[in-house]
């Protein structure tokens, strides 16, 4: 069983990111843009900009829902402006706290983000939702998420979680040594076909998560992970890096599950109606650990209570892969060389 703590990404050591974070300037039909232009335009709520990039070069007078000459991206606010009055329900972005804000009133001039009576917090930007440590909030964008961070220390492993994407690479450079590991994985999954009917006539599946776990571990180095979707919007909930610890091998018996926060309501007349909301993951693991690990394991486990963690059950089955916390452990010595480390974990929403 892998355990991976993950570097805090912000925008101090967030080097690089196709995501666009502030609109770009509005698009004018009568101007030409070049190949890779980015263009914005300001939806009817009044708040909301649709981001577009220009596919080929000497590109004037083509609509930009014209997907033959625009990408579209993703959607994005403008940032906030002591000066500006805001609407209520007007969304706004601060590059300081590369977080969101909605306004709650209305004649909203002049007050602070983080006056709670007059905004409310909605949580990262869209550029910064895989680095907040719930994998159910995904960045978004268009074909492709092309992030670069910096790392002080080291890191061994790199995990990618709940991805809508067909291919995910990893690029991992140090400014001594230049590039020393890069690895494209193709996402199509082999899970499920058991059958020459279900290789031909099952839909394609994919993987949404993968780790790569055989990074070497060169001082501070700047780690960069592309994820791919052509045709289509890309998405990635976690992108997390870390000093990976392997504590032992994952036994019989184990349970993984969810806890659903969803609704059944039910009417007047009887009639239910379902509300669907997130889930959290649960697993109950029993680890096998050398008995000469025991202390360390205890002093790790320690280490990273109360602390985001990817835990990789079994690395065959992603089905055991987890991005949460350890709500309890305990050990159980069984007899002379035999111990085990028995985890509840409790997945973010």
């Amino acid at each position: 069983m892998r355990l991976v703590p993950p570097v805090e990404v912000t925008g101090s050591n967030l080097v690089a990111s196709n995501v666009p974070d502030v609109p770009p300037a509005a698009y004018a039909g009568g101007t030409t843009y070049a190949d890779g232009a980015r263009v914005s335009v300001l939806q009817g709520d009044g708040f909301t900009y649709k981001v577009y990039e220009s596919l080929v070069a000497g590109n004037v007078g083509n609509a930009v829902t014209d997907d033959d000459f625009w990408l579209y991206l993703a959607d994005s606010y403008a940032e906030w402006d002591s000066g500006t009055t805001y609407a209520v329900n007007a969304i706004v972005i601060s590059t300081a706290t590369n977080h969101a804000y909605q306004s709650l009133q209305a004649a909203n001039t002049g007050h602070s983000l983080s006056d709670a009576a007059w905004w409310l917090d909605l949580g990262p930007t869209n550029r910064f939702l895989m680095f907040d440590r719930a994998s159910s909030s995904q960045t978004a964008n268009g074909e492709s998420i092309d992030t670069t961070f910096d790392v002080t220390g080291r890191v061994n492993a790199v995990s990618v979680l709940n991805m809508t994407a067909a291919t995910v690479q990893l690029i991992m450079s140090t400014e001594a040594d230049g590039e020393i590991y890069n690895d494209t994985v193709n996402l199509v999954s082999s899970g499920g076909v058991s059958t020459w009917w279900e290789y031909f006539f099952q839909p394609v599946t994919r993987y949404g998560d993968w780790t790569f776990a055989d990074l070497p571990t060169n001082i501070n180095p700047t780690v960069r992970t592309i994820v791919t979707e052509p045709d289509g919007i890309a998405k990635v909930g976690t992108v997390a890096a870390g000093l990976s610890r392997n504590i032992g091998k994952v036994i019989y018996p184990a349970s993984i599950g969810i806890q659903d926060f969803s609704r059944l309501e039910q009417d007047e007349f009887g009639a239910f109606t379902i509300v669907k909301r997130g889930y959290a993951n649960r697993e109950s693991l029993k680890v096998s650990v050398d008995e000469r690990n025991v202390d360390a394991i205890t002093d790790y486990l320690k280490s990273v209570r109360a602390t985001p963690t990817v835990f990789i059950g079994v690395e065959a089955y992603r089905a055991t892969w987890l991005l949460g916390f350890i709500k309890d452990w305990s050990w159980q010595f069984a007899g002379p060389n035999e111990s085990y480390v028995n985890l509840e974990l409790e997945g973010m929403v």
